[in-house]
């Protein structure tokens, strides 16, 4: 695969937590394959899966990774068909000669294709034992498809939502003994990979608009925020109040979305608490409270407990980027006045 326009980031629990399982893929690979097999160099990058595989020097292979329970979405495991090939040859024994000559012809199909499947779902297997453990909420990964992906039928074979999504793209150089070094790339989705740890993965040197925090029992709704508002802003977002709390103490935060319903710390408390709790770097901060229900006594008593705004769900992109611009324009003001 060529070099494709990808944008480095910082470093991450996601890359930390993804490069952990190369020795658990490493030496299972391994023995299914009969070879010495190696992971190294690993590069977190951020691109769109539309610009990694158009800027692919050849056809494809992806294999999609269904991610279920707590977390929702998807992670692809991507090679080229050439190292699909190799590797469905050594599952079915081939020798050295044998599967160099399947790679050349460049066909994959029959038992190699099937060889290769089986693959795909020990992969699958693997990172779901390795990750289960290692993330704070439950996870259970599934193999849902296996594809040829070129520039003639990609736009077929994967919708354009997905093409187009900001992804998180580990890459690392695949060493097969024997045979040519070749990539070994996961892609999951920016949002998704964010979501693992409750981080904000940033691309090195992007100026962001401002940092919102946002408050939320729904992990749906929280889900909503980061993609309407990831683009401009930095995002930090948690279904806990006590962490937001301790979030706001650590982060230079420029506003904060909250819900007004949520269990044990209703989203009025929360507002007050940030007001009123001697949180002196805190008291300018502006507030804006989100409900699905717009009544009257909500809106009078957000006001009451220190909101600049209401918002009402389910939410626009041109609402909440109005509204947080209004807010944040009117703060930059009063402390360019103090």
């Amino acid at each position: 695969m060529e070099n494709n326009p990808s944008r480095k980031i910082s470093s991450s629990k996601l890359e930390e937590t993804l490069v952990s399982t190369f020795p658990r893929i490493c030496s299972d690979c391994g023995k299914l394959m009969n070879k010495q097999f190696f992971l190294t160099n690993p590069i977190l990058q951020s691109t769109t899966l539309d610009s990694f595989l158009k800027n692919a020097a050849s056809s494809s292979v992806i294999a999609r990774f269904a991610v279920e329970e707590f977390y929702e979405g998807e992670i692809y495991f991507i090679l080229t068909v050439e190292e699909a090939i190799t590797i469905g040859s050594l599952v079915l024994t081939l020798d050295d000669a044998a599967v160099r000559e399947n790679a050349k012809k460049g066909i994959l199909d029959g038992d190699c294709l099937d060889a290769f499947k089986e693959f795909t779902n020990q992969i699958c297997g693997m990172l779901d034992n390795e990750l289960r453990p290692k993330l704070p909420k439950p996870i259970h990964l599934k193999l849902t498809s296996t594809t040829l992906v070129n520039k003639e039928n990609i736009n077929t074979v994967l919708s354009e939502e997905i093409l187009n999504e900001e992804c998180l793209t580990l890459t690392a150089t695949m060493k097969i003994l024997g045979f040519d070094d070749a990539q070994f790339v996961l892609s999951i989705s920016k949002l998704i990979g964010e979501e693992f740890f409750s981080e904000v993965i940033e691309e090195k040197d992007k100026d962001f608009k401002g940092t919102i925090l946002a408050i939320d029992d729904s992990n749906t709704d929280l889900r909503i925020i980061r993609k309407l508002l990831g683009s401009e802003y930095k995002v930090m977002v948690t279904s806990n109040p006590t962490d937001a709390l301790s979030l706001l103490q650590k982060n230079h935060v420029d506003l904060v979305l909250i819900d007004i319903y949520m269990p044990v710390i209703d989203g009025l408390t929360l507002c007050e608490r940030i007001k009123r709790n001697g949180m002196s770097h805190n008291m300018n901060i502006p507030i804006i409270m989100c409900s699905s229900s717009p009544t009257h006594d909500n809106v009078k008593h957000a006001v009451r407990a220190g909101a600049v705004d209401f918002l009402v769900k389910p939410f626009s992109r041109q609402k909440i980027i109005e509204k947080i611009n209004k807010h944040l324009t009117n703060s930059q003001l009063l402390v360019s006045k103090s």
